[in-house]
């Protein structure tokens, strides 16, 4: 297993690349728990090949609600574990992580589904992916 290293780095440099909304009241439950107790796990991000135009060097992967919780409370530098991942993976990094945390809700479910569908998944592949076993009939 690979050792991880957590690093300092500037908010301004992390490209949030599938932003998502979140509940106000959950929003602000994290606010208050990082005020009291601080940030408890660092966010996860890839260094970007290149710097792009806009002064990004990192992809976040797992953390929006964190960095958006921090910076409300005046930081400007996150602790983060800097990976190395594939496009591909960092969604799916980004996906577990979502599922993991909270029980999915059918619209969650849709939503990811769609949105493997339109990174070009096949119905078996994204079946594999949210864990869903076909039906069978019982009398095949």
């Amino acid at each position: 297993m690979n050792e991880q290293i957590i690093e300092r780095i500037s908010i301004a440099q992390i490209n949030i690349a599938n932003p998502r909304s979140r509940s106000c009241g959950r929003w602000q439950m994290m606010v208050a728990n990082i005020r009291e107790v601080g940030l408890k796990k660092p966010i996860t991000v890839v260094r970007r090949k290149e710097a792009g135009s806009d002064g990004m060097l990192f992809d976040l992967v797992c953390g929006q609600g964190r960095i958006e919780a921090f910076s409300a409370l005046g930081g400007t530098m996150i602790p983060a574990i800097i990976t190395e991942a594939t496009r591909e993976d960092q969604f799916l990094m980004s996906l577990i992580e979502n599922i993991a945390r909270r029980p999915a809700s059918n619209r969650d479910i849709i939503r990811e589904v769609r949105s493997l569908r339109e990174r070009g998944y096949n119905v078996a592949d994204i079946a594999k992916k949210v864990r869903f076993a076909p039906f069978r009939s019982r009398t095949g």
